[in-house]
């Protein structure tokens, strides 16, 4: 992966997930993009005219916004500075999906990352408000959201849930394929059983996709209870000691349910790992 995107709205969270991306490509050359984005509906740090100066309510966001990246660069630089990384800051007067849709295109990011709480931190919730727009509307970049004050560890392994009803190709799959490489990671393959048995194209792309796998340390894992998928899926995590989940974000599929949930804090699917989002391309 050449270009990283990396959303922040200047808390501790989006900072981990910061660090956090840093250390899991830590011996890759690369291109992290800082970016941060806000309206006129942002809420300034200060009130106060900036030395006195007459700046409009946008110019003083703007100010406080680069102020924050540079603040971001800076903490990074010492935190986790790293030769094979090259780090730019981009400031959007944007809506955040918008900011970040235009970005993408813009440094061709092969990767967004974000933290999954936001400034609220709330324990209660699957995913941030900001994460769940960002999935919903990106269909071009994987997401890797990191959860809020996640201490790194390489992924040893990676679940990849799937119902094999969709056939897999390799522009899906890269992301899954290099991070798996980079970490030497196990991929466990789980599948929830809604049949008594695979159909012949089940069974198709179960191979197709053991064929893109083939180079990657992978096993297959079929679990019963499929009157509830968010339960079979936090168990198998919980009972494996799974490190990353990773997921393909199918139109009318189980993850856009999810997250089109009308109350997400309801959602019994509060995961603790980095969660990585494929976008399906035909």
């Amino acid at each position: 992966m050449k270009n990283i995107l990396v959303a922040t709205d200047f808390s501790n969270n989006a900072y981990n997930a910061l660090f956090y991306a840093k250390l899991l490509f830590q011996d890759c050359n690369c291109s992290f993009h800082i970016i941060n984005a806000y309206t006129e509906h942002t809420p300034l740090k200060s009130n106060c005219q900036a030395a006195g100066r007459n700046l409009s309510l946008l110019q003083q966001l703007e100010e406080e916004s680069l102020e924050g990246l540079n603040g971001f660069l800076h903490k990074i630089n010492l935190d986790s500075g790293n030769p094979r990384h090259h780090i730019s800051i981009h400031s959007k007067n944007k809506n955040l999906v918008d900011a970040l849709s235009q970005a993408i295109k813009e440094t061709k990011a092969d990767l967004l990352v974000m933290g999954n709480k936001g400034k609220t931190g709330a324990k209660s919730i699957f995913l941030g408000s900001s994460v769940i727009k960002s999935i919903n509307a990106i269909k071009d970049c994987p997401i890797l959201t990191i959860p809020g004050e996640k201490e790194f560890l390489p992924p040893a392994s990676i679940a990849f849930a799937t119902d094999y009803k969709k056939n897999y190709n390799a522009k899906v799959l890269q992301p899954l394929q290099t991070l798996a490489s980079n970490c030497s990671s196990n991929i466990s393959i789980v599948h929830i059983n809604e049949e008594e048995r695979l159909s012949p194209v089940q069974k198709s792309n179960l191979y197709t996709l053991r064929e893109y796998l083939v180079n990657i340390r992978h096993t297959i894992h079929w679990m019963p209870d499929f009157t509830n998928k968010t339960r079979a899926i936090t168990d198998f995590i919980d009972e494996l000691g799974i490190d990353m989940l990773a997921m393909i974000h199918y139109k009318h599929g189980f993850l856009e349910k999810l997250t089109r949930e009308p109350v997400i804090e309801k959602v019994s699917f509060n995961i603790n790992i980095p969660f990585l989002i494929l976008p399906y391309t035909d």
